[in-house]
């Protein structure tokens, strides 16, 4: 199954709510800051996380936001400090 790159970012205004949020991410990428999650997803894993989002937050104190990025979008990426680039988990590594 091909799996695409997201970029999923939270600001939850409840503590309970905050920390559940990133549990459920936590089964779906990595956390590469506080509120900041990289994701490779299926098209059905990407479903589940936005109907799960959908009907956890509260919508009138919390902010979810999906970015999907390319290949060629995340090479161009600017970083600085501790970087660790998530890496496709189906890409094979030839040495």
């Amino acid at each position: 199954m091909k799996k695409e790159f997201y970029i999923i970012t939270y600001d939850i205004g409840d503590d309970k709510r905050l920390r559940k949020v990133h549990k459920f991410l936590k089964d779906y990428g990595k956390a590469v800051q506080k509120s900041v999650f990289e994701c490779w997803l299926t098209e059905k894993e990407f479903e589940k996380v936005v109907n799960w989002l959908e009907n956890f937050i509260n919508i009138e104190e919390d902010r979810v936001r999906i970015y999907q990025l390319c290949n060629s979008c995340r090479k161009n990426a600017l970083w600085s400090g501790l970087v660790e680039f998530s890496e496709n988990p189906d890409t094979e590594l030839i040495i």
